[in-house]
């Protein structure tokens, strides 16, 4: 299996071209919950966490530091906790990390 980790924080604000995925709403993460269900079935689990909430800031301080630490940017994009894309990804760009993890796995 494959998890899928989204940290995002909804309350910092946005890029105003229509950047990449916008998280910030539920329809839009259910949207890709189910896109992702309807790709991959089981073999992808997707979380989206929003750092705004201080219980997912507090249960993972790491990812907090180190997004201080290396400049990081929102949102991250995580594969079995590794940090895969830091900053505005599109659908099409989450797919590929998904397809081409799934093709290590099976190496």
């Amino acid at each position: 299996m494959i998890r899928v980790t989204i940290f995002d924080h909804s309350q910092e604000a946005k890029c105003e071209g229509h950047c990449g995925l916008d998280f910030s709403s539920p329809e839009a993460v259910d949207s890709i919950t189910e896109l992702l269900k309807k790709l991959y079935g089981e073999k992808v689990q997707f979380d989206y966490l929003d750092l705004a909430e201080p219980s997912i800031s507090n249960s993972h301080p790491e990812i907090v530091e180190r997004i201080k630490a290396d400049n990081l940017s929102l949102p991250l994009l995580l594969i079995n906790g590794k940090l895969r894309i830091s900053g505005y990804f599109d659908i099409h760009l989450l797919q590929s990390v998904i397809q081409a993890e799934i093709e290590m796995e099976n190496e």
